[in-house]
């Protein structure tokens, strides 16, 4: 989180995805470029892997500095920056916030938020946050704030 919200959600509470949270991609970029280099009877020109790489490394680039997730006294966030869009859930719709995660985001303590309205129908999905647990108690908190929800922990998750 770079700013980060008092007990009253004063400030707008601003979360990135986290860079562990693309420790594949790091992998995916290494074996593209140095797999050819490494075992050239595999058959890829080495500039070929360069190529691959690169393009790995612009989509990682995309995904982790191309987001942000926003909290403040008038709701959710999702913003994109390419291409540009916003998503917005205001505190009252807000419904059940969940933590989804597999076994190499729970080793990198990683994961996403599926956010859902009051019908149960998910609304936004904030991806790749580090420590999901904790946004996730911090946004319960401030539902319980601004829309007289639930106790943070009231609901399963």
């Amino acid at each position: 989180m770079t700013a980060t919200a008092g007990p009253g959600f004063s400030q707008e509470a601003v979360w990135r995805p986290s860079s562990r949270a693309f420790f594949v991609y790091f992998v995916a970029i290494a074996v593209a470029v140095f797999g050819p280099l490494i075992n050239p009877a595999v058959g890829v020109p080495p500039w070929v892997g360069l190529l691959i790489g690169l393009a790995v490394l612009a989509a990682l680039a995309l995904r982790r500095f191309g987001q942000e997730y926003r909290a403040d006294s008038r709701g959710l966030k999702r913003i994109s920056f390419w291409p540009a869009v916003t998503e917005e859930l205001p505190w009252p719709e807000v419904g059940e916030i969940k933590v989804q995660r597999g076994l190499t985001q729970t080793f990198l303590n990683t994961g996403d938020l599926l956010i859902h309205d009051k019908k149960g129908v998910q609304r936004l999905c904030w991806e790749r946050l580090a420590d999901p647990k904790g946004v996730k108690a911090t946004l319960e908190t401030g539902r319980r704030i601004f829309a007289g929800g639930p106790a943070a922990g009231g609901e399963p998750g």
